[in-house]
């Protein structure tokens, strides 16, 4: 399951992780934006991004938002102490992006700039942004303080187990249909 959910994640953070998100049209890595590509970015959320692939990226987390909802709909996850994990989806997301956050804050603070022109600021843009694509992690986004470490651990990973809930038998895609129609 979390081999399933890590590369959803995946999918679903392209364009967060992809370097050139953080750099405006035709911005050098190591030049500032001139104030029309800022106001590009800021105003039209144009990057150095190329349209196609962009599209390429909106379409991909849509299926990986299909995944995330047919866990939740399908899935019982319980953690090592029996009790059901409630939205496991919207939990590994948002404990991935906060961690993401402290790490570049950190990496910052020593120094270490990383992606050109990706700065904690746009990098907390960019997953609020993406956040809005699913209203479930975004509101387990505001109660995050409340539930992350800076770990990515689930530990015991053999402690843990996924039940299915009856496939329905009303139209309903399976897993197999969508993995079929949608490869990961």
């Amino acid at each position: 399951m979390l081999d399933l959910l890590s590369a959803s994640i995946l999918v679903f953070l392209g364009n967060v992780l992809d370097f050139r998100t953080y750099s405006a049209p035709n911005q050098d890595a190591t030049v500032k934006a001139s104030y029309t590509q800022k106001n590009l970015m800021q105003e039209f959320d144009r990057n150095s991004i190329p349209s196609n692939e962009r599209m390429a990226i909106c379409y991909a987390r849509g299926a990986a938002l299909s995944i995330f909802n047919w866990v939740r709909k399908f899935a019982v996850i319980k953690g090592p102490d029996g009790n059901v994990v409630e939205d496991l989806p919207s939990r590994f997301l948002v404990q991935i992006l906060n961690t993401l956050l402290k790490y570049k804050s950190r990496a910052m603070q020593v120094g270490l700039g990383g992606a050109p022109h990706c700065s904690v600021s746009l990098l907390s843009n960019q997953v609020e942004n993406v956040l809005k694509c699913d209203a479930q992690a975004e509101e387990l986004w505001g109660k995050r303080q409340s539930i992350c470490d800076d770990s990515l651990a689930f530990f015991p990973k053999d402690r843990y187990s996924v039940e299915w809930k009856t496939m329905p038998s009303n139209g309903e895609p399976s897993m197999f249909f969508f993995l079929l129609f949608f490869p990961i």
